[in-house]
């Protein structure tokens, strides 16, 4: 149950290299079918620095290739011991192969969501990537790409991820603020200091005033967090408004050889969404995450 999950994140990785992962926007793009990106993963468990360049796609290929064949064996090894063991079992029935998968998925669960996440973020990285690579093929001059795909896309980068902050820490101020994570719940609800006076009135008066500094502080610094959050992501919304804005306002003003077409606008448009998309994907995931280890 572990296995299946890891062998879909391989697939995944080989259509990526392959160029076959279904893109939502290819039949609507001129030349933009089959593009061949290696995920950034693949690179970095190789050392993409230190590969020939030239034989670069047959490495990657042998590699995620080695990948799953060890794991479709792996899952065959397990088949066999477990239907050893099944048949050597007095008593075993399907009954309670349906228990130990279910006690197997509950305990698992985690680990299964955070290889579910990562083959999302290969679509997302497979599709971003994509889509700046059918904008270079419409051979845009430097001032189109600096001006308007580079620089556009990475303010919407900016701006997203700003945006998302901020959203999640709202969302860990309401954590943290909830009463299973109250002071007294905490590992700084208790002071080996105070505890050791013995004057029981001295005790209890020291500990509220120290609760009371330390709530304090702590209410001090989330909104300060907030704060900075908050500036942050209106800065990042006016320069993607206002970047976008000039990009419009812009084209009657620039001679033809600097005009963005209508596919370009299209493209930037899209690999914008598509970057917005991959950073909520990316911060649901840290939600999901904080709610799952809370409620453990």
């Amino acid at each position: 149950m572990v296995i299946q999950p890891y062998q879909v994140l391989w697939e995944t990785y080989l259509k990526s290299g392959m160029g076959q992962l279904v893109v939502p926007w290819k039949t609507q793009t001129p030349g933009s079918i089959n593009i061949r990106i290696w995920p950034k993963a693949i690179k970095t468990m190789l050392g993409s620095a230190n590969t020939d360049k030239a034989n670069e796609n047959d490495l990657y290929l042998k590699f995620v290739h080695q990948q799953l064949d060890a794991l479709d064996n792996q899952l065959k090894d397990c088949q066999r011991q477990l239907d050893t063991r099944a048949n050597n079992m007095t008593g075993y029935s399907l009954s309670i192969q349906k228990m130990i998968e279910l006690y197997i998925e509950k305990n698992l669960h985690f680990s299964r969501m955070e290889i579910e996440h990562k083959v999302e973020l290969v679509h997302y990285q497979y599709y971003i990537r994509a889509l700046k690579l059918a904008y270079l093929r419409l051979n845009p001059n430097k001032y189109q790409v600096e001006r308007f795909m580079r620089e556009i896309c990475e303010i919407k980068h900016a701006q997203e991820t700003t945006q998302q902050e901020y959203d999640f820490l709202q969302k860990q101020i309401a954590y943290y603020s909830s009463p299973s994570q109250s002071f007294d719940a905490s590992l700084i609800g208790s002071s080996s200091i105070i505890d050791s006076v013995d004057d029981e009135y001295l005790r209890k008066e020291l500990f509220g005033k120290y609760k009371d500094i330390a709530e304090q502080y702590r209410t001090t610094l989330f909104n300060m967090y907030l704060k900075s959050a908050e500036e942050q992501r209106k800065e990042y919304k006016k320069k993607l408004d206002d970047c976008v804005q000039q990009m419009y306002s812009s084209q009657n003003a620039l001679n033809e050889n600097q005009r963005l077409t209508s596919i370009m606008v299209q493209l930037i448009t899209q690999r914008c969404d598509r970057i917005s998309e991959h950073i909520k994907c990316v911060y649901e995931f840290k939600a999901q995450s904080m709610a799952s280890k809370s409620s453990l």
